[in-house]
């Protein structure tokens, strides 16, 4: 089985490396990898694992161009590679999320759901662990404490990323799910089949108002954030498929939960380890990687030099920990939230952007 993983890669060069060892890990056999705007060297780093089944497409100089955005422009493409015809399954993961499972591999997660066209892998949101400076290690290592499983809101904390069959009812890739010509034989992570999910072309949420999924087979943990440091030169960088968007305060307090330790990643860090190292040891990857290090501590100082980089600084160190709001406000911002999404939608749920 060939799966395929999809991401786009703007100066992500200290992380490209364990995000790729984890999933090959794991069973994914080949991914693109679409460059855009890169100042840190990921590109060079890119090129240099071409012999661990990474394909790099660079895409240029291209955020501010008119079109879409950066992501959009790169899920297009990939749809149309030769690659993606060449394999079985596939997904659209960025190098913050990584697929986290209750043992064996994704193999063996499609395996036990038979039929299965589609798998629903939801976001289990992580913050910055009290962390401040980026310290050592892998990110799964350093970045142990997240949101409650059960969370309702924010409503992000609800979105989930798809993997999906490639020879089923699908015409493009989507930021979070394939866009689909029918309703697939859609799966949630407990195995559960869900044809609410695949008769709602583009809905990114699963809905369960606080209730914990039962049986959850698979997970994909979010370290949006990561620490203090990490996430300023992320704010300098911006988002790939919502340009406009800024990575500011707000974004940090939808995202920092620290409220509960989650160690289901730890079987999986062995492997990674081994993996990471194996791929470090190929020609010009150790040279490429310590070269962006370099470029992101250089950009830190920059921006620490100015008084505006110190003061998020500052407010993200005063925000160390989102909280779930209590019980009364949380059912006045759900049932708000449902409204609001209704409006645009349709269907009272948050669909996939483009």
């Amino acid at each position: 089985m060939r799966i395929l993983a999809v991401t786009t890669l703007r100066d992500e060069g200290p992380f490209l490396l364990d995000w790729l060892a984890h999933h090959r890990a794991i069973g994914v056999t080949d991914v693109l990898a679409f460059t855009n705007d890169c100042r840190d060297g990921t590109e060079a780093l890119a090129d240099a694992l071409s012999p661990a089944g990474l394909v790099h497409v660079p895409q240029g100089a291209i955020r501010g161009r008119d079109g879409p955005t950066p992501q959009w422009r790169a899920l297009a493409a990939a749809w149309d590679h030769p690659l993606r015809a060449a394999c079985d399954w596939a997904l659209a993961i960025d190098t913050d999320e990584y697929v986290c499972q209750v043992g064996g591999s994704l193999p063996d997660l499609i395996a036990g759901m038979p039929g299965a066209q589609a798998i629903a892998l939801p976001w289990r949101l992580f913050g910055n662990s009290g962390r401040f400076e980026a310290g050592q290690g892998a990110t799964p290592a350093r970045f142990r404490r997240a949101a409650p499983e059960a969370v309702a809101y924010p409503v992000l904390a609800s979105f989930f990323k798809t993997l999906f069959d490639l020879r089923g009812p699908f015409t493009g890739f989507g930021v979070h799910r394939p866009r689909q010509a029918g309703p697939p034989v859609f799966h949630d992570e407990t195995g559960a089949r869900r044809d609410d999910l695949a008769g709602r072309p583009g809905r990114i949420l699963l809905w369960r108002g606080g209730r914990a999924a039962q049986g959850r087979r698979v997970q994909l943990n979010h370290y949006s954030v990561r620490s203090v440091e990490e996430f300023l030169v992320k704010s300098v960088r911006g988002l790939p498929n919502r340009t406009s968007k800024a990575i500011d305060l707000t974004y940090w307090v939808e995202r920092n939960f620290n409220t509960v330790e989650d160690s289901s990643f730890d079987p999986h860090l062995p492997a990674l380890e081994a993996e990471t190292a194996r791929l470090r040891a190929l020609p010009g990857v150790a040279e490429a990687e310590a070269a962006s290090r370099a470029w992101h501590q250089a950009e830190l100082g920059r921006i620490l030099s100015t008084e505006e980089g110190v003061r998020l600084a500052g407010r993200l160190a005063m925000a160390p920990s989102s909280v779930v709001p209590p019980p009364d406000q949380l059912g006045r911002l759900l049932a708000l939230t449902r409204a609001t999404h209704g409006s645009k939608s349709g269907d009272g749920h948050a669909r996939d952007p483009e």
